[in-house]
């Protein structure tokens, strides 16, 4: 017998570090990793309401269950880098159970307990501050439960453009140096059968114009105070963020105050535009080291956008300049051993050495950022880091860490290269480096965003600013320190006040190295009239004790974080690290409370990892998929070429280069020397697949790498699972099972049928067929060649 496992040419882990799952699996899983159930997310739902420069969303969840068994949905997604979640509720037929916001842990013991008393519970945790676990049990066989989610943002604002960002799926991610890999690494399917909506109400008090969706059709309509913006279709994949930009006329654009009071005291909200600044007559010579991220998850469009944007930002150097490119994946490579003055002929060099950057294996960001900062330089000249990433990673805090450490070394301007990067760290890298960040997306030109880093370098810099209030008692201003300012972007201040009333905001800095003030009088109001400011003031509170946790700073110790952290969200009912949002009806669903847990898959996000391009996006490593021995080593970058995430290497099969090592990963497997040539690599420049087999360990007859469909095939010993193989010695009459196929044609279905196989459900996106079968019938079931695996429910 022969067990062919079909396995996602990417590393999976569980949703949730307390469930156990194991990586290689692709699709819904249970609690042993196997396909268990057709996906139980249904559909997601996105109502927005921008006014000014604020804006609030509820996200709707709808989970339903098509099981003949009650089940546990656990679902990781993505919301904004910056939002301020303050509610969650969950809604079963007519009744709306709100939810509480508790200690994590206690959070999670009042789950399980709901849980194992068979009632309807949910849980939401934060794993990174763009990253979250949805939690939802009993859902009973043929019923739906929604969970809403609602949060509150400042839209970002820039040149005169507004821009808001709503991401759609967790991207896949290295997970090399990620001390948690299980909380940011869900399973994916590039069709996870659910759909999204997405309404927005921009009502900017002014009307939009050069209103844009980057990535997504759109239908607009004019309102009374605005533009409506939804969807143009109803089946959209979430597999790639909204970008939604626009204007709005220059008397649109004022100072902005929102201020609210109530038993807490008094808060406020406050945009302030500083003069313009004119470009400086004199611009002082700078040293510019580029650096590109050319580990697998750049692999194809991201790659070229990025070497695009580099190239392009090379021709704006200035006679007096000097400069470097660096590259990197699990290892740093330099242009030139230090930088170099711009000439005709460095510029070549580096334009060379630019262009033959290939994307492959691992995303070691820390190292990259280290040497951009430590690396030889020019004691003559402000550095400028100009970085080129999707962010993709797992270890966010430890590279934020290197880049505090090394504060006034350079600024840092950060550029995400995607359709769906890690936001969080493209921004927070900027704020640490004093710079500036944006996103460019695949579907964006590069001209445009040079353009806005020529405004950014060429103006003078409004630095060490400070803000003062004369008048109404205004304490605990947020964040603690102002960044500095470019051409045209906002100071945003949160604060806290006492006294209601006029007041004066007195902000001083120095513009071009020359003292600079601004006065701006205020009124603070004494009516509770903004309930959503007190909860960014606490959003933005929390972003600060975080950044003196990843300084090293500690403050007292981590334990002095996490209470500081603890008491603020309690106080003001928000999400954070160390605090979730649970909901639990009262009355019991399912009595015992047996059910069994799905990991639901997000989308395998587009354009990440050569989407595209050619060839597959990522390779298996830091894991062995199911049937490969204890001492099995992770498939090596090589076999698909690309690739890195989860510690794998890449490889170059098209051209017969021989694949790096991969990175140690999440489960500790230890990358394998990729093959040399076309026999493991990728498809050839013709198109045509790598085919050729080759024995890895004991008990693995072939590796096979199939261009149609992105999957290796793993040929072993029995289409059986060890489960199931161990019970039929003794079983007898009637088993529930679980088939997943080749494909779900009638031929398939009408065989599976004619072997005695009663089928209750089918999911196409899966290629999974469940249903109930005589044990003395399942030897006949493997023997068909459509079938993959069966395995008992």
């Amino acid at each position: 017998m022969v067990l062919e496992i079909a396995v996602a040419v990417a590393s999976l882990a569980s949703t949730q570090s307390r469930q156990v799952s194991q990586p290689g699996e692709m699709g819904v899983l249970d609690r042993n990793g196997q396909v268990a159930s057709l996906c139980p997310l249904e559909r997601t739902s996105v109502n927005a309401t921008i006014s000014g420069f604020g804006a609030e969303i509820t996200v709707v969840q709808k989970f339903s269950n098509p099981n003949r068994v009650p089940i546990e949905a656990i679902y990781t997604f993505p919301l904004p880098n910056d939002s301020a979640v303050h509610r969650m509720r969950m809604r079963i037929g007519s009744r709306v159970i709100e939810g509480q916001i508790m200690r994590r842990e206690e959070a999670f013991q009042t789950y399980q307990a709901a849980k194992a008393a068979g009632q309807s519970t949910a849980l939401l945790d934060q794993e990174r501050p763009n990253i979250f676990t949805q939690s939802v049990a009993n859902i009973m066989p043929g019923s739906a439960i929604e969970v809403e989610i609602s949060y509150v943002q400042l839209v970002k604002f820039e040149q005169g453009e507004f821009e808001f960002h709503f991401p759609m799926t967790v991207a896949q991610r290295y997970l090399g140096n990620t001390p948690d890999p299980r909380k940011v690494d869900p399973p994916r399917t590039t069709r996870t059968g659910t759909n999204i909506d997405l309404k927005l109400n921009v009502m900017p008090g002014t009307r939009p114009f050069n209103l844009k969706s980057v990535l997504h059709q759109v239908n607009t309509s004019a309102t009374d105070q605005g533009v409506t913006v939804s969807l143009a279709k109803k089946d959209e994949i979430p597999n790639r963020d909204f970008v939604l930009k626009y204007s709005v006329a220059p008397e649109g654009i004022k100072p902005a105050l929102v201020s609210h009071m109530d038993e807490r005291g008094g808060f406020f909200s406050l945009v302030l535009f500083p003069p313009k600044i004119p470009k400086s007559d004199q611009i002082a010579p700078r040293e510019v080291v580029f650096v590109l991220d050319q580990s697998g998850s750049q692999q194809g469009f991201p790659i070229e956008k990025s070497k695009e944007l580099c190239l392009k930002m090379m021709k704006t150097l200035r006679p007096g300049d000097t400069f470097n490119a660096l590259s990197f994946n699990t290892e740093v490579k330099t242009c030139f051993e230090g930088p170099r003055p711009v000439s005709e002929e460095n510029l070549k060099l580096a334009s060379n050495f630019v262009r033959g950057v290939v994307a492959n294996g691992g995303t070691q960001i820390g190292p990259a950022v280290f040497e951009s900062l430590y690396g030889q330089g020019d004691p003559e000249r402000l550095r400028m880091v100009i970085f080129n990433t999707d962010g993709l990673v797992g270890d966010e805090f430890s590279i934020l860490k290197t880049l505090q450490e090394g504060k006034g070394k350079a600024r840092v301007f950060t550029y995400g290269i995607g359709d769906s990067v890690n936001r969080f760290l493209i921004d927070a890298m900027a704020v640490e480096g004093r710079g500036a960040s944006e996103v460019v997306t695949l579907e964006s030109g590069a001209d445009e965003a040079v353009k806005r880093m020529l405004r950014r370098t060429e103006s003078p810099v409004l630095t060490d600013l400070a803000a003062s209030f004369d008048g109404g008692e205004v304490t605990a201003m947020q964040p603690g320190i102002l960044a500095d300012v470019f051409a045209d972007q906002p100071i945003i201040i949160y604060g806290r006040y006492a006294k209601a009333g006029p007041s004066v905001v007195k902000l001083t800095g120095r513009l071009g190295g020359r003292p600079w003030s601004m006065n701006v009088p205020v009124v603070l109001t004494e009516k509770a009239i903004a309930p959503a400011i007190p909860v960014l003031w606490a959003r933005q509170r929390i972003d600060d004790i975080k950044r003196s946790d990843f300084m090293g700073v500690k403050r007292g110790g981590q334990s002095r974080i996490e209470e500081l952290t603890t008491k603020v969200a309690l106080d003001f009912g928000i999400m954070s690290e160390y605090t979730s949002f649970v909901a639990v009806e009262r009355r019991i669903v399912n009595v015992g409370g047996k059910q069994r847990t799905v990991a639901v898959p997000v989308e395998k996000a587009s354009g990440v990892g050569g989407e595209g391009g050619t060839g597959p996006a990522f390779v298996i490593g830091g894991g062995k998929p199911k049937g490969l021995g204890k001492n099995a080593p992770a498939v090596s970058g090589s076999i698909a070429g690309g690739g890195g995430f989860g510690g794998g290497g890449g490889g170059r099969g098209t051209t017969g280069a021989t694949g790096t090592t991969g990175a140690t990963g999440s489960t500790g497997a230890t990358g394998t020397t990729g093959s040399t040539g076309s026999t493991a690599g990728r498809p050839s420049s013709a198109g045509q697949p790598a085919t050729k087999a080759r024995k890895i360990s004991a008990g693995i007859q072939y590796i096979t790498y199939d261009a149609n469909d992105n999957s290796i095939l793993i040929r072993a010993d029995s289409k059986i699972s060890k489960k199931l193989e161990s019970k039929l010695a003794k079983a007898k009459g009637p088993m529930a099972v679980q088939v997943r196929v080749k494909d779900l044609s009638e031929t398939t279905l009408k065989l599976l049928k004619k072997l005695g196989l009663k089928i209750d459900q089918q999911d196409k996106a899966l290629k999974v067929v469940f249903g109930t079968i005589d044990a003395s019938k399942i030897k006949d079931l493997i023997k068909v060649s459509a079938v993959l695996k069966v395995d008992e429910i």
